[in-house]
């Protein structure tokens, strides 16, 4: 078994904890995982995904620094409409930058009169809207969309200056209506669905207005693409991916993500999209927990070290020690404050990460370790490839289409059917 190894100043490997996560039992499942997703290995080398190809693309970069200054002009914020995959991955990149210059960006993610009323109470002359849609049509991102042309209607404010989005090719609704208010849109990746489109101008260009640095987050994606031409058990997704089916065959079908920064939060709840989406069909998949450290050590970890055993944990890092705010001399006379005396806020922060790790290992519950030297664009493009490329490749083991979502559509269909016939629960 390949020891772990460590990426350039990126992420230690996703298996640094390897001797936690696997065990007497599971590492004849985790062998047999490696060998069955060879095949699958080789076919991507031969034909790369277009999802890997986006770690490279570098001739879309130039229209979305355009299109993001054209609507930053004179805006105090921008709101982006779209839902899901359309807006979580460029909330990752977007939580990650330190500190913004441009406009104060909103999310409006979940659909929900009462909140998206009160963002159109705002100051509509200073307010713009990004409105993402691959379809063309999504019901929540076109209902918040309507609105939004009402209330720059309202106040007298052209469309053309106060809009702009991105498409899916074709004729759709979204089109439609750029035509008819005269506003501008960047095409969508044809081939690449929403959660998997964070490496592409939906995630890229909002987080452009954060203070993000499209081209460097691909070349962390490049460094995570890194060993695909290597051998399959070198390759550090596909070994993410062999840890994870070799534990839903053990029976432990739940999958926990704990950063330890605020900066990483959004990351979970991208990854829990990502993973239940993407794996959960025909019966297969694992139920993706977001969490967060430390918050989470006071709510969760005593389900974690002492309840079912029916999960693995992956704990994500950045280092902490020596940074942010310390504390007085005198608490180093108080015998319950003394072991804070001497230290920065980061220390703790740290200190109680490898904490958890320890007693986690300790109560042989298999955890995992990303540890980032930093949280900057170059390091989250790298995590956010192997995270995808790890789905992926788990979806290949369990046999599943990792880029469909038929159950999706159902409820999509019975909610407009209900739009449509004014149909009520009695």
């Amino acid at each position: 078994m390949a020891p772990p190894r460590h990426f350039n100043g990126g992420y230690t490997s996703m298996l640094q904890h390897l001797t936690s996560a696997l065990c007497a039992t599971t590492t004849p499942l985790y062998e047999a995982a490696l060998a069955a997703l060879a095949p699958h290995h080789g076919t991507y080398q031969k034909a790369p995904l277009p999802h890997m190809a986006l770690a490279e693309k570098q001739d879309d970069v130039a229209a979305m620094h355009q299109m993001a200054r054209a609507l930053a002009q004179d805006a105090q914020r921008i709101v982006i409409l779209g839902t899901g995959g359309s807006s979580l991955g460029a909330q990752v990149l977007a939580q990650a930058q330190s500190r913004s210059l441009g406009p104060d960006l909103i999310f409006a993610d979940n659909l929900d009169a009462t909140s998206f009323a009160k963002i159109l109470q705002g100051d509509m002359a200073s307010t713009r809207f990004f409105v993402v849609s691959k379809s063309g049509g999504t019901a929540e991102t076109m209902m918040q969309l309507g609105g939004a042309l009402l209330a720059l209607e309202a106040a007298g404010a052209k469309p053309s200056h106060h809009l702009a989005g991105i498409a899916g090719g074709g004729d759709n609704a979204l089109r439609r209506l750029a035509r008819a208010y005269e506003f501008p849109l960047l095409p969508h990746e044809s081939d690449i669905g929403g959660r998997f489109s964070v490496l592409s101008n939906v995630g890229l260009l909002p987080a452009i207005w954060a203070g993000c640095d499209p081209e460097a987050v691909r070349a962390g994606a490049q460094k995570a693409m890194a060993g695909l031409q290597g051998a399959p058990q070198d390759f550090e997704p596909l070994k993410g991916a062999a840890l994870h089916l070799a534990h839903m065959q053990a029976g432990r079908n739940v999958h926990v993500m704990m950063p330890y920064a605020d900066a990483l939060e959004r990351l979970a709840f991208w990854h829990r999209q990502l993973w239940g989406e993407s794996l959960g069909k025909g019966g297969h998949g694992s139920v993706p927990v977001n969490a967060l450290g430390p918050v989470d050590q006071h709510s969760q970890l005593q389900l974690y070290l002492d309840g079912p055993d029916d999960k693995l944990y992956t704990l994500i890092t950045h280092e902490t020690r020596g940074q942010g705010a310390g504390v007085p001399d005198d608490f180093s006379q108080d015998p319950d404050l003394a072991a804070l005396a001497g230290h920065a806020m980061g220390d703790l922060v740290d200190a109680e990460a490898r904490a958890t790790l320890d007693v986690l290992a300790e109560a042989k519950r298999p955890v995992r370790h990303i540890e980032l030297g930093a949280i900057g664009d170059e390091s989250l493009g790298e995590v956010l490839m192997h995270l995808q490329l790890e789905t992926i490749y788990t979806a290949d083991g369990l046999g599943v289409d990792a880029f469909s979502q038929p159950a999706v559509e159902a409820g999509k269909i019975r909610a407009k059917h209900y739009l449509q016939n004014g149909e009520r629960q009695p």
